[in-house]
């Protein structure tokens, strides 16, 4: 389940972990949840609970190892789960600590199998090892206990020896919980969220400006200095690479008036008016004071420049999709997989999760 919540790349994101937390935590939830038969309230509770050392460890430490070639969400995921996991079998303390010295060791995954396949079954590893990391833990396997903050732990190691902010960030109790501010962003495009600004603006600008794929002589995208490490396919080949891609989402979007799961599929990006489109797409990198800013500027063919700046995609918890938009985007999800009358009993039993005595109800009417 690790692996599919990860494969269209249409999930979440946690901005201070740079990763996605439910594509880890909620597999795990559910695994553990029903070999133990919990709650829906229960599973809210772990839930939320490997969500904040998601954020809290991002916070120290996401910075510094993914700009080294770490994919955070598969590097702190298990941390998460396993502190997840923790709380569903009601660990102590000390049982606890040893659980994240297990799963600290579960922790890998490069950003060089960005657009490939690897890239989900990262997901799909980290939630396994948090779960293999708390049953072997409450069975009575022993690890470190500081795992953390040890010369030769997880701070150190992935960030390099004192580049992290362990100290800075503290690991007491917090004014906000992480859930609530800074939120998670729910992607509105399956596509790398470093696209989805640009993809924000140049739909904007079509649709504003009523243009046409002819119309436009050239496009100049400005981004953050640190998105082109990340959108590493200029000229993709496969839909997946097409999902890491900005020239390619800008084309999309231009030419099709939209970026979704049709979208990126491999007939899709080498299709000939794609290929035709893509020299005239550019990326520049430059300092922005958050890495989601994007600015779109247009060169039409008439000499005409129109420009378009967002701060915050469609999704994030500054512009937040509607109630309406993510049951729109759940259905267009499972509308070939599940039954109309299987979808209405997820949609009712989500609704209402916090009531449900067995999280196992759940779980079964998302069988096909």
């Amino acid at each position: 389940m690790g692996v599919l919540s990860h494969a269209l790349d249409y999930d979440d994101l946690l901005w201070p972990m740079i990763g996605h937390p439910s594509v880890t935590l909620l597999p795990a939830v559910f695994a553990l949840g029903e070999m133990y038969g919990i709650s829906g309230k229960k599973a809210l509770e772990a839930f939320i609970l490997g969500f904040e050392v998601d954020n809290l460890i991002g916070m120290a430490t996401a910075e510094f190892h993914y700009h080294k070639g770490w994919h955070v969400t598969s590097t702190v995921g298990p941390l998460g789960v396993a502190a997840a996991g923790a709380r569903i079998l009601g660990l102590d303390h000390d049982r606890t600590c040893t659980v994240l010295g297990l799963a600290a060791s579960h922790a890998c995954g490069l950003r060089s199998n960005f657009g490939t396949m690897t890239k989900p079954l990262h997901a799909g590893n980290a939630a396994s090892g948090g779960v293999a990391a708390v049953l072997l833990a409450a069975g009575g396997f022993t690890a470190s206990k500081s795992i953390l903050e040890d010369g030769s732990g997880f701070a150190n190691v992935f960030c390099g020896k004192g580049q992290h902010k362990l100290k800075e960030t503290g690991f007491g109790r917090r004014a906000e919980w992480a859930v609530v501010a800074p939120g998670r962003q729910t992607k509105k495009y399956p596509s790398c969220g470093g696209t989805h600004t640009a993809i924000d603006g140049m739909l904007a600008i079509c649709r504003e400006n009523d243009l046409q794929a002819g119309s436009i002589k050239k496009v100049e995208c400005l981004v953050n200095e640190a998105v082109p490490n990340v959108l590493i396919y200029p000229r993709p080949k496969t839909g997946l690479e097409g999902k890491f891609s900005l020239q390619y989402c800008l084309a999309a979007a231009v030419l099709d008036g939209a970026a979704g799961l049709k979208q990126f599929t491999d007939e899709m990006v080498l299709r000939e008016d794609v290929r035709e489109m893509l020299p005239r797409i550019d990326m520049v990198a430059r300092p922005t004071k958050i890495i989601r800013e994007t600015t779109v500027k247009v060169e039409t063919v008439d000499g005409n420049t129109i420009e378009k700046t967002v701060l915050d995609p469609k999704g994030s918890p500054e512009n937040p999709l509607s109630y309406e938009e993510i049951l729109e985007k759940f259905n267009m999800c499972v509308e070939d997989v599940l039954s109309r009358d299987k979808i209405e009993k997820v949609i009712e039993y989500v609704s209402n999760l916090e009531k449900l005595d067995n999280i196992s109800i759940l779980i079964e009417s998302l069988l096909p």
